[in-house]
């Protein structure tokens, strides 16, 4: 909501006073959106701190959809307290309308998966995948939590192959980094074996070729192998709408890099753009010498999808 006003400001703006005027007025709101988002996260820091070790605590993520965040999860402390990943809950919000079909790929608690459950609505789907047993409780309780019928969560891993894999899980709270490659952060894992299938077979048993709107991997270096177990599907006019994270340590350590990955998306179709939020575009954004850590959007037709985008965000 704070972005569309921005934008509608803005707009005003350009319309009615000059150039100079116009970046003054946005240096005076961004200051005092900076000073008002420190003052909210120090509430915010204050009252998970009082949570007990071990504890919880429900929080409202967005109009209808709450959220247990646990306080041994580093993810859950980021989510609460600085708004993880605001630019692409954006997105999903935004993208998403009822009766849409999205797949979270590395689900977690089920961030995305909540948000784009609510977006979707009744006559929507998500199909969310989880492989950690531990997690994947935590995201099915949150399911729970908001009683949502939409949804159908899988304990399983997207791949290249099928059969089992040695899932890497931290014990020391990072299970956002859990991955089938050697972990890039933390010092302490334990093992489990986890089923794996690939999404083309997938899609397959379950008929969902060409009905899937939005699909997010977010898999911890495993993203060009989850691409390679989606080629049939994703090489298809119709496939989805791609938010995939690249972080080179994390690709590294399972084989890959992320210039290998751009590389599987051009192959297969797919413009890589990224998501300006402030002004709610979708921007190609041409390969990288580095990809420290950021998610991108991979689109067939960037047009369409702006069309979408701005139909969500109220952009004429």
């Amino acid at each position: 909501m704070a972005g569309f006003i921005y934008r509608r400001l803005s707009t005003l703006a350009e319309a009615f006073l000059p150039q100079r005027q116009v970046q003054w007025l946005r240096r005076v709101i961004r200051r005092r959106r900076v000073r008002r988002n420190e003052k909210a996260r120090a509430r915010r820091e204050e009252r998970w701190g009082k949570q007990p070790d071990g504890g919880n605590i429900v929080v409202r993520l967005q109009s209808g959809v709450r959220m247990r965040l646990y306080r041994d999860s580093v993810l859950c402390r980021y989510i609460y307290l600085d708004n993880f990943e605001s630019a692409e809950r954006q997105f999903v919000n935004a993208f998403l309308k009822p009766g849409d079909v999205f797949v979270d790929v590395g689900a977690n608690v089920g961030l995305f998966t909540l948000i784009a459950a609510r977006q979707v609505g009744k006559r929507g789907y998500v199909y969310a995948f989880e492989p950690s047993g531990p997690t994947f409780e935590r995201l099915r309780e949150n399911i729970y939590l908001n009683r949502l019928k939409n949804v159908s969560a899988f304990r399983l891993a997207l791949s290249d192959s099928e059969g089992t894999m040695e899932l890497l899980s931290s014990k020391e709270g990072l299970d956002a980094w859990n991955s089938f490659a050697p972990p890039y952060i933390g010092e302490e894992f334990s093992g489990e074996t986890v089923p794996a299938r690939t999404w083309d077979t997938f899609v397959r048993e379950n008929r969902l070729s060409g009905r899937v709107t939005m699909m997010k991997i977010d898999v911890e270096g495993w993203e060009g192998r989850v691409l390679r177990g989606a080629e049939r599907e994703l090489a298809r006019p119709d496939a989805p709408v791609l938010q995939v994270e690249f972080t080179d340590e994390a690709a590294q350590a399972a084989g890959f890099s992320c210039r290998d990955l751009y590389g599987q998306l051009t192959e297969l179709g797919y413009e890589v753009c990224r998501f300006d939020s402030e002004n709610g575009q979708l921007v190609s954004d041409p390969i990288r010498a580095q990809y420290p850590y950021c998610n991108l959007f991979a689109v067939k037709d960037r047009q369409a999808a702006q069309h979408r985008l701005n139909a969500g965000l109220g952009i004429r």
